[in-house]
């Protein structure tokens, strides 16, 4: 079986370019799989021909009954950019460290390095949003290929059984008139877990970071704002461009360039 999906163009990027894996490894401290840079060199991120991993613990996608696994069908493209989104995105659900998101899977598992042990052969780990909880899966990116699936389900999971155990709409909205800041700005995190209502999420966003004078907030929010324009709705329900020009405004409170320049790399 072919390793990657060649009917599927999504997420496919430019070729890898070894000035981006040099200044990520230099980030890293560390040196990436070699097995793994092999795949990234014969396609730079995309659909794969598999659709799961193996492993031996319960979690929030399967059973027993079924048998135990996650979901895993995309590669994440190895470029600057999407190291430095994959550092922010792992941050803000309270893991940190020398990690590195690499792939995912139904929006809502993403899958990791780990550096901090074995730095010359990071483990592989699963976040999963929907219950905020991590994984151990496999001691190196070699055992984690040979436990790849190719799954046929024959029940189709709907987004109320993925996320039976995960806050609700209401109850987010509710967390969200908090005067909690870490409360909220989780439950707006949740809320684009969820890809629910893009549209009203963005106008909270937009009103947040218009609102916002604290420094620390307004990165969070921003950078959170210009991940849902880029990664989920393209320009669909707020231009780039008014997205530059609001963070422009916000120079008196905090610097986003680094914000800025992402989404002009869109342009």
């Amino acid at each position: 079986m072919n390793f990657w999906d060649k009917t599927s163009l999504k997420n496919v990027n430019t070729p890898l370019k070894k000035e981006d894996i040099k200044h990520i490894e230099k980030q890293l401290g560390s040196a990436l799989p070699k097995s793994y840079l092999k795949k990234m060199e014969e396609q730079n991120g995309g659909d794969i021909e598999f659709n799961s991993v193996a492993v031996d613990f319960e979690n929030t996608w399967s059973d027993e009954e079924t048998g135990l696994y996650l979901p895993l069908y995309e590669f994440m493209p190895l470029t600057i950019e999407k190291y430095e989104e994959s550092t922010i995105i792992l941050n803000e659900w309270g893991v940190d460290g020398k990690k590195m998101i690499f792939a995912e899977g139904e929006g809502s598992y993403l899958w990791y390095f780990d550096f901090d042990e074995h730095p010359q052969n990071p483990e592989i780990w699963c976040l999963d949003i929907s219950d905020e909880t991590t994984h151990f899966v496999a001691e190196s990116f070699e055992k984690l290929l040979t436990n790849l699936e190719k799954r046929d389900n024959d029940v189709e999971l709907t987004l109320d059984d993925v996320f039976a155990d995960y806050p609700s709409m209401d109850e987010i909205r509710e967390t969200i008139k908090s005067n909690d800041d870490d409360a909220r700005f989780q439950a707006y995190r949740m809320w684009l877990t969820r890809c629910e209502d893009l549209e009203g999420l963005i106008a909270e966003l937009r009103q947040q970071v218009e609102s916002s004078n604290d420094e620390d907030e307004l990165d969070s929010y921003a950078e959170l704002l210009a991940e849902v324009l880029v990664n989920y709705t393209d320009e669909e329900f707020m231009t780039y461009k008014e997205a530059i020009a609001l963070f422009n405004k916000k120079e008196d409170v905090s610097d986003l360039s680094h914000v800025i320049v992402q989404l002009e790399s869109e342009l």
